[in-house]
């Protein structure tokens, strides 16, 4: 199985809450980089999974539209300060669903202390991702240490495209 750790897109800091952060349009942008990017790498059973905040959904809602599901699966333990372990868990529990290819949407620290948790075996922060980074292991079971690096992935420079401008408007219902 291949386990594809993605930090959510750009989210604009105007909001009330953090938790109702939505994405910029440079982050819709990112997202749909990132999803055209996992459309390549995908060929089997996939899951979306993501944190429950407003940013890590519309990035997975992006990914979960361009690889053909209808949802995304909504994970509390995918918070910014969840605990690794508890993550860990519920991704082991989506995992053995037989699903191929498995993609976590969540935030710093976590998704930095996930990848350390399940490919190095360590409980530490993490080397920091930037914003819609992914990378990817390569893993049979999900537990710690076992992962190992497939790769990576980082957005270029993205351009927002009509087509673009029009799904983010039928998302968030602006018309």
């Amino acid at each position: 199985m291949r386990l594809y750790l993605v930090r959510h897109a750009e989210a604009s800091l105007d909001a009330e809450r953090d938790e109702e952060r939505p994405l910029t349009e440079r982050g819709w942008a990112q997202a749909q980089d990132v999803a055209d990017w996992l459309c390549r790498q995908i060929t089997g059973p996939a899951c979306v999974v993501a944190s429950p905040l407003l940013r890590a959904q519309h990035t997975a809602s992006v990914m979960s539209q361009a690889l053909g599901l209808d949802t995304v699966q909504c994970e509390p333990s995918l918070a910014p300060e969840s605990d690794p372990l508890r993550a860990e868990q519920a991704l082991s529990l989506l995992a053995g669903e037989g699903i191929e290819d498995l993609v976590v949407v969540s935030h710093m620290p976590l998704i930095a202390s996930l990848y350390a948790w399940i490919a190095e075996g360590t409980l530490t922060t993490g080397d920091a991702y930037d914003l819609a980074e992914v990378r990817v292991l390569s893993i049979e079971i999900i537990a710690p240490g076992l992962g190992q690096a497939a790769g990576k992935y980082q957005p270029e420079a993205v351009e927002v495209s009509s087509d673009l401008r029009q799904f983010i408007a039928r998302l968030t219902g602006e018309h």
